[in-house]
């Protein structure tokens, strides 16, 4: 029923329209970089964790 402005008059410049793919919040390089340091030490330490108890597992295993 509603409109954009930018929608109806020809005259206007679209900043406001609803089609811009702007992103708020959008990352710089550094921070985008921290985070996929962060993600590949997460999963690193979560692989050495399963390691580990695998590790235990079969050493408990041989305790005969």
């Amino acid at each position: 029923m509603l409109d954009s402005p930018a929608g109806k008059l020809k005259c206007r410049r679209g900043v406001n329209a609803q089609l811009t793919n702007k992103i708020m919040g959008d990352r710089s390089p550094k921070s985008n970089q921290k985070k996929t340091s962060q993600k590949q030490s997460k999963a690193s330490s979560a692989q050495q964790m399963k390691q580990k108890a695998i590790t235990d597992k079969q050493s408990s295993g041989k305790k005969i």
